[in-house]
């Protein structure tokens, strides 16, 4: 190899080099925006998951209501009597 062939190598090398380091510049750019949305949605999940709670809570609420009045409405039924309004 002469003195040229070694200079056009060395000069694809550099572009190869230089091509792959933009890559892996765009690369870490969008993991750092994946990273922010997946952060976003998980804020979203868990202010989703309170929400659940929050409801899961009111539905035992009014179960509770609903079986008091149902034993109510059955002691008034049977046992009229004994209820008092």
């Amino acid at each position: 190899m002469n003195k040229y062939e070694i200079k056009y190598q060395l000069e694809q090398m550099t572009s190869a080099v230089d091509r792959l380091t933009d890559v892996a510049g765009k690369q870490v750019n969008h993991i750092e925006e994946l990273w922010a949305e997946i952060g976003n949605k998980n804020s979203k999940i868990n202010t989703l998951q309170e929400k659940i709670y929050e409801r899961n809570e009111e539905i035992h609420r009014l179960q509770d209501i609903i079986k008091s009045q149902q034993h109510k409405n059955l002691s008034e039924q049977f046992f009229p009597e004994r209820t008092n309004n």
